[in-house]
């Protein structure tokens, strides 16, 4: 079974894979399959982000009929992400997953990033994440 890995070491925040998912699914303002939060680092505040991906991610199943990779990987200009068959070595899933999806690990993320993402793909108030407007 295949699965989303993601470089976190690698993204530049861009949200070419949120805008590209929103596109090939048809996804509506508001909602998310997949999403990119900003998260400010503890002490300095500079910015890391933390691509994250919803339960309603199928990882590309319709592209990869067609020998394609999933819309999201294609779009990412850093290629922070790639759809792979074994994880490769220094990468776990989050321990704290929110509403995110199964089958995807991360290589360079730290704890304090899984205990700030509160909603994990969701929106919510309590998210330190500064680049949407919650309410």
């Amino acid at each position: 079974m295949s699965k989303m890995f993601v470089d976190v070491r690698r993204c530049i925040g861009c949200h070419a894979c949120s805008v590209a998912c929103k596109t090939e699914h048809s996804v509506p303002l508001g909602e998310f399959r997949t999403r990119v939060r900003w998260l400010p680092e503890p002490g300095d505040g500079r910015m890391t982000f933390l691509p994250l991906f919803a339960e309603t991610c199928d990882l590309g199943v319709n592209r990869a009929q067609h020998g394609l990779a999933p819309a999201c990987v294609t779009a990412c200009p850093t290629k922070a992400l790639e759809l792979v068959d074994e994880a490769p070595a220094e990468s776990r899933p989050l321990e704290r997953k929110g509403d995110t999806r199964d089958g995807v690990v991360y290589r360079g993320h730290a704890r304090w990033q899984e205990d700030a993402m509160n909603a994990g793909v969701a929106l919510s108030p309590e998210d330190p994440d500064p680049i949407y407007e919650q309410w």
